[in-house]
């Protein structure tokens, strides 16, 4: 049997202490305790790695997680994605979803990995830019209540109308979100009175939820906005605001999406990684940054997810 594919089907300790006893510690008799331990306890949970005819697998509990070549890319990616999402709110999925679709996972899959993903980075990057700052909890609990009623409310729609036509449409109004914020350098960079009340605001969120539902990529753009013009917050709590209501309404389609069968470990268990790395790096350069690196990525993100987005 290949020295590659030895924990694939556990073999008895005494194998696996006989192919590794110039590999481990010198000492012959520490050597062969510490092996036999280890070698219980992969049989004992089923861990597991070999060589298969489409490259390395790598097993737990009888589940195949995938291959290291394919768990990198997915790293990689989601990485990349968490980073530049995080700082500027354009959403990861943007980059992810053509990627994983590529690697062949089903959409249905694919969309329940981001909405994990982003349950995952979104607390993260929201603590980073929330760190020191008042945050007003009435506002988040609103939001996330009406957010919640307009993503169930978005499932229901979705089902029955264009998408195409709708991505485009929503397309145009990214445009000109982030030609608002161009023409408006002043914008978002320091708190200003509220032009809104919590209530309004709240109600507002119903929209945002309804879109989170079947894209979501975006919409870091609407609320960020949002929380600018309507609360006078500035971009970058405006961001934390958004991450923090968004981990709710990521959690709560993680839910639903899980109960549906829809998890898959091969893209999940990478993904997520990836993306919790990407998003703690990126909302610290964000916040160490300031106002104007994040508006310039904000603008030119939003601008590349807008045009993506009307091309099809």
């Amino acid at each position: 049997m290949p020295l590659r594919s030895f924990l694939y089907r556990p073999p008895p300790a005494e194998q696996l202490t006989q192919r590794f006893c110039y590999l481990t510690m010198p000492n012959r008799t520490l050597r062969e305790r510490l092996l036999h331990q280890m070698a219980n306890f992969a049989r004992g949970i089923g861990v597991g790695w070999r060589c298969g005819s489409k490259g390395w697998e790598i097993r737990a509990g009888g589940i195949k997680i995938g291959n290291p070549q394919q768990s990198i890319t997915v790293f990689s990616v989601a990485c990349l994605a968490s980073l530049l999402s995080s700082m500027s709110g354009a959403g990861a999925a943007m980059l992810t979803t053509p990627v994983w679709l590529a690697l062949g996972f089903p959409l249905p899959v694919v969309i329940a990995s981001n909405q994990l993903n982003g349950a995952a980075w979104t607390l993260i990057a929201a603590r980073n830019y929330l760190k020191g700052r008042k945050v007003d909890w009435v506002l988040v609990g609103v939001m996330i209540l009406f957010g919640l009623g307009g993503a169930y409310a978005g499932t229901v729609i979705v089902r029955g109308a264009d998408t195409h036509a709708m991505q485009r449409v929503i397309g145009a109004v990214i445009l000109a979100l982030v030609a608002v914020v161009a023409l408006n350098p002043a914008l978002g960079q320091n708190e200003q009175p509220p032009a809104l009340s919590r209530c309004v605001t709240g109600v507002l969120a119903f929209p945002l939820g309804v879109y989170e539902a079947f894209f979501g990529s975006g919409n870091g753009l609407f609320t960020s906005l949002l929380l600018c013009k309507g609360r006078g917050l500035s971009l970058l709590t405006a961001l934390g605001y958004y991450y923090l209501i968004a981990f709710c309404w990521n959690s709560f389609a993680v839910s639903i999406y899980s109960a549906a069968g829809l998890a898959n470990l091969t893209l999940m268990l990478p993904s997520t990684a990836g993306s919790v790395i990407g998003a703690y790096c990126g909302s610290r350069i964000g916040r160490s940054k300031g106002h104007g690196w994040v508006r310039l990525l904000f603008v030119v993100l939003g601008g590349v997810l807008g045009l993506k987005l009307m091309w099809g």
